[in-house]
């Protein structure tokens, strides 16, 4: 087995739903194992700066793969999220970078190894240590390259692991509405958000869906907009989806829901899901 670090990068629609995806990808790849994953940093774009922030992680995997295998691997999840290479420093989905490979030196068109690029990329030095603080690459200090270049631009949003998939049921495309500025201030924080309304657009940038059965991945938490009449149908996809827990926003509470997520092992808490943000019991 060999020890590797890859860097994840994403700054289009669900940030930090596509990282989560991608770190869920490699694991279920045969030959690779997740070690360890770096707190979610926020970073600011290089080469095209009039584009959207970064969300960036760097992983920690053991692998029997060859690099050029692994590197395979990860240019299948980049497009299974959607990654289109339009333009060098665009945007992208998902960016998933081999940054080391064990003692391993490369040099060919397809892969250099280590990742030219280390030394002159913050956003890369900064969770890379997180994990591995007394790295060394061509026997250097990568401690000595993040000094000398600055961390500048990168900010530490959450732990990996604290990363929560949040379904917002009535989201808006009104600034003014809580649901939207939840969205925001959850996204501000890290976690990611999927918006559900009837219309089923686009909020904030990030795709949306008309219900939570057409979403059809892993949730945390369910946060509701929408009030006990309209409940009947979303609590029968929650059931289905069973998150951690779900919160009933002010005017949406229902006895009759709670009951029902209660009796299946869901939690329902009655709350205002900005209140709980700006306070810091999200």
């Amino acid at each position: 087995m060999t020890e590797a670090y890859l860097g994840l990068g994403s700054n289009l629609g669900d940030r930090s739903g596509h990282l989560k995806a991608a770190v869920t990808g490699l694991g279920s790849v045969d030959g690779v194992r997740i070690k360890a994953i770096s707190s979610i940093y926020r970073t600011e774009p290089i080469g095209f700066v009039d584009q959207d922030a970064f969300f960036n992680v760097v992983v920690r995997v053991e692998t029997e793969l060859e690099p050029l295998e692994l590197l395979e691997r990860c240019l299948e999840i980049e497009r299974n999220r959607g990654r289109e290479r339009l333009e060098r420093w665009g945007p992208r989905t998902l960016d998933i970078d081999l940054l080391v490979f064990g003692d391993r030196s490369s040099r060919d068109e397809r892969l250099t190894l280590p990742h030219p690029l280390i030394a002159e990329r913050a956003f890369v030095l900064v969770p890379l240590l997180e994990l591995w603080p007394k790295a060394e690459i061509g026997g250097l200090s990568v401690k000595s390259f993040l000094d000398k270049l600055g961390a500048g631009g990168v900010e530490r949003l959450i732990a990996f692991e604290d990363c929560e998939t949040v379904a917002i049921v009535g989201a808006s495309l009104k600034p003014d509405r809580y649901s939207n500025r939840a969205q925001r201030m959850l996204t501000d924080l890290g976690h990611s958000v999927i918006p559900v309304s009837a219309i089923g657009v686009d909020v904030l940038g990030v795709a949306g869906y008309p219900n939570l059965e057409s979403f059809g991945e892993k949730v945390d938490t369910v946060t509701l907009y929408v009030g006990p009449a309209r409940q009947e149908e979303i609590i029968a996809e929650i059931l289905v989806l069973s998150p951690k827990r779900v919160i009933f926003n002010p005017g949406t509470e229902s006895v009759q829901s709670e009951t029902t997520l209660e009796a299946a092992g869901i939690k329902a808490e009655q709350a205002c899901t900005l209140a709980l943000l700006q306070t810091g019991q999200f």
